[in-house]
């Protein structure tokens, strides 16, 4: 049989700082029911959710209901984690709607299917406890589902040990936001990563998980309604506004209008240029979100500098009495951005 795993959703996530914040809230629901639409059109008999699908203290009634609607309609079965995001009450909500998911508790719980056998376990700073498993049958397919840190406690102990020696075949493992296999001994594991980015932060390629039982296959499934896309633009031999403008459009020209785009400049300047504005004004509107990172260095010679009798040479000898070195280099690039009639950049 084949079982999707998915996690980190974070449906109705607040999405702070994102201008169209309430069309990509309904773009992961949309992502949601696309999994879904996957799982009817591919012959995928399980979903497991390892944790995190609402967004807990935001999560509306509406998005509750649609994904009792989503679930209700959908061939496959389904299992849930809840995950670390602190409230119980979406959870009890949609617990209410529809009677096809299935839970796991503070001890693992197993359901058994033709084939195979889905185990689960919620979390806490209690869960150093109740990691039996010498009830599983080897002749079967065993999945174990969580929700936590393999390399901290923090969101509850995962007993590796326990799982390296037992029947499990795979884990599916929520909480980090990135596609990451591990390994439990000889006992494969893995973060499927999130169905959608949700900010810049999220960079890696986003989409879920299809374990194949019978072939004993684990694959990973790209998806994506958006993407970040991060470029990295070299500007040393840039001298004046036109040529930047024509080099950002060069560099980001492969990059889709619909995506998250972060541009980032880099190199050693003589002067610097006002990166940040000229992309701005390149780039307005092209992009569901865009941000630019201004890492270029100037490219002088303090100590040669300092004995200019101008007033570039006095400003650079009052820099060099700062001790703190990220300071004072964070004070000569602004001072002589001034003094050549630049403008700080916001």
């Amino acid at each position: 049989m084949k079982i999707i795993h998915t996690a980190d959703i974070h449906l109705d996530s607040p999405l702070i700082g994102v201008k169209d914040a309430p069309k990509r809230r309904q773009e992961l629901l949309q992502a949601f029911v696309n999994l879904a639409e996957y799982a009817k059109n591919n012959g995928v008999q399980a979903v497991v959710v390892a944790g995190d699908l609402f967004d807990d203290e935001f999560v509306t009634e509406q998005t509750i209901k649609s994904v009792a609607y989503v679930v209700e309609n959908s061939p496959a079965q389904w299992f849930v984690v809840k995950g670390n995001h602190g409230s119980d009450k979406p959870y009890q909500q949609l617990q209410k709607l529809t009677q096809k998911i299935h839970w796991f508790g503070k001890e693992v719980v197993c359901y058994h299917l033709d084939g195979a056998t889905i185990c689960g376990k919620e979390l806490d700073k209690n869960s150093a406890t109740g990691w039996d498993f010498s009830h599983l049958d080897s002749k079967q397919f065993n999945l174990l589902v969580l929700h936590g840190d393999v390399d901290s406690d923090a969101y509850g102990q995962i007993d590796k040990r326990a799982i390296a020696n037992s029947a499990i075949n795979y884990v599916a493992l929520g909480h980090r936001h990135a596609f990451q296999q591990v390994k439990f001994g000889k006992v494969l594991g893995a973060y499927c990563g999130v169905l959608e980015a949700r900010g810049f932060d999220e960079t890696q390629q986003t989409g879920f998980v299809v374990v194949d039982t019978v072939q004993k296959q684990v694959q990973f499934v790209p998806s994506h309604i958006r993407k970040v896309v991060s470029k990295q633009l070299d500007v040393s031999a840039i001298s004046n506004p036109a040529e930047l403008q024509n080099a950002i459009l060069d560099c980001v020209a492969d990059v889709a209008f619909q995506n998250y785009l972060n541009l980032q400049f880099v190199g050693s300047v003589e002067q610097k240029l006002d990166y940040k504005l000229v992309a701005q004004t390149a780039l307005q509107g092209k992009y569901f979100a865009l941000r630019l990172q201004d890492d270029t260095t100037l490219a002088v010679d303090v100590e040669q500098l300092k004995n200019e009798i101008s007033l570039r040479g006095e400003f650079a000898k009052l820099c060099l009495e700062e001790p703190n070195p990220q300071l004072r280099k964070e004070m000569l690039e602004l001072g002589l951005l001034v003094l050549s009639g630049g403008k700080p950049q916001q």
